[in-house]
C-alpha cells in the first residue's frame, strides 16, 4: 500500500465537501453517547453580547407599523408643538418667567414617544413577548439594562429637541423691551430641562412597569397627563408636593412653595414607585 494513501475505510469516514460540521463531545466514563451537534446549534447556544441585546431592543421599538408610525409623528409633535408654546408665551422680565412654557412643555410635549415606551415595556409582559429573550440570556438584569438604554435614548432626543427649541425660539418670541435673559445662564437651562424631561420618561416608564398591559398603561398615562396639568393650575400650592416635575420647576424658580422640601417630597415618593415597580417586574412571571 503507498505510504501517501490513507488507510482502507478512511475516505468514507471523512466528512463530505461541504457538510455541516459537526461537534462532538468525548464520551463520559460509564455514560451515554454525546449528543453530536451541528455548527449553528454551538454558536446558539453562546451567549449574546449586551450590544446585541441592546439591538434587539431598539427593533422591538420600531417592531409594527404602529410603533413606526409613532417614532415618526413623535417627533413631529414634540417639535411642533414645543415651536408654537413657546413663541405664543408671555415674556416677563424674568429668567424664570421666560423658561415657564419649556417647563410646562415638560409634561405634554413628548407624550407621544412617550407612548412608544409604554407599547415596548408593558407589551413585553402582555404578549409574553419577554419569554424569548430571557430563555436565550435568562439574566433579567441584563435585559432590563438593555431596555434601560432605549429609554435613556428617547430621553437625551426628547431633553436636545426641547433644549434646541427653547434657545432658537424663545429669543426670536422675546419682546425687545424686555430683553432676552436665558443666554446668560445657559447650563441652568439645560439643567432644568434634562431634569425634567428625566422626571417625564421615569413617570411613563413607572406606569409601564406597573400595568402589564399596553393598552391599558396608555389609556392610564394619557388620562393622567391632562389631570396632573390642570391640577397643577388649579392646585399648585397641593399639587407641588406630588407632582413628578416638582425637582425641575424648583431649580427653574416656578414652584408655587417658597422652599425646597416639595421638590424632596415628590423626588422620594416618585423614586420610590420607580423601586417598587422594578422589584415587581424582576418578580413577574413569565408564563
Amino acid at each position: 500500500m503507498n505510504g501517501n494513501q490513507p488507510p482502507h475505510g478512511a475516505m468514507a469516514q471523512a466528512p463530505a465537501m461541504g457538510a455541516p460540521q459537526m461537534y462532538q463531545q468525548p464520551m463520559p466514563p460509564g455514560g451515554q453517547p454525546p449528543v453530536r451537534q451541528l455548527a449553528w446549534q454551538h454558536l446558539a447556544e453562546r451567549r449574546a453580547s449586551f450590544l446585541t441585546q441592546v439591538r434587539v431592543e431598539f427593533r422591538k421599538l420600531a417592531g409594527t407599523i404602529s410603533d413606526r408610525i409613532l417614532l415618526i409623528i413623535g417627533p413631529v409633535v414634540l417639535i411642533g408643538l414645543s415651536v408654537w408654546v413657546t413663541s405664543i408665551g408671555e415674556r416677563l422680565e424674568s429668567a424664570s418667567d421666560q423658561l415657564a412654557p419649556a417647563v410646562w412643555l415638560l409634561r405634554v410635549a413628548a407624550i407621544v414617544l412617550h407612548a412608544v415606551l409604554i407599547k415596548l415595556i408593558a407589551g413585553e409582559w402582555q404578549h409574553r413577548s419577554a419569554q424569548p429573550t430571557l430563555l436565550v440570556q435568562p439574566s433579567r438584569a441584563r435585559y432590563f439594562l438593555a431596555q434601560a438604554v432605549v429609554v435613556l435614548t428617547v430621553w437625551l432626543f426628547c431633553a436636545a429637541a426641547q433644549i434646541a427649541v427653547t434657545f432658537i425660539v424663545t429669543p426670536m418670541a422675546t419682546e425687545p423691551t424686555l430683553g432676552y435673559l436665558l443666554d446668560y445662564r445657559p447650563g441652568w437651562v439645560i439643567g432644568v430641562l434634562l431634569l425634567g424631561s428625566l422626571s417625564a420618561v421615569m413617570t411613563a416608564l413607572i406606569v409601564s412597569m406597573l400595568i402589564p398591559n399596553a393598552a391599558g398603561a396608555l389609556a392610564v398615562y394619557v388620562g393622567v397627563v391632562p389631570v396632573l396639568t390642570i391640577v397643577s393650575g388649579v392646585l399648585p400650592e397641593v399639587f407641588i408636593w406630588i407632582d413628578p416635575l416638582a425637582p425641575a420647576m424648583t431649580l427653574a424658580g416656578l414652584s408655587p412653595v417658597d422652599n425646597p422640601a416639595p421638590a424632596f417630597t415628590s423626588l422620594g415618593l416618585w423614586l420610590g414607585l420607580l423601586a417598587l415597580s422594578g422589584w415587581l417586574v424582576s418578580r413577574r412571571d413569565l408564563a
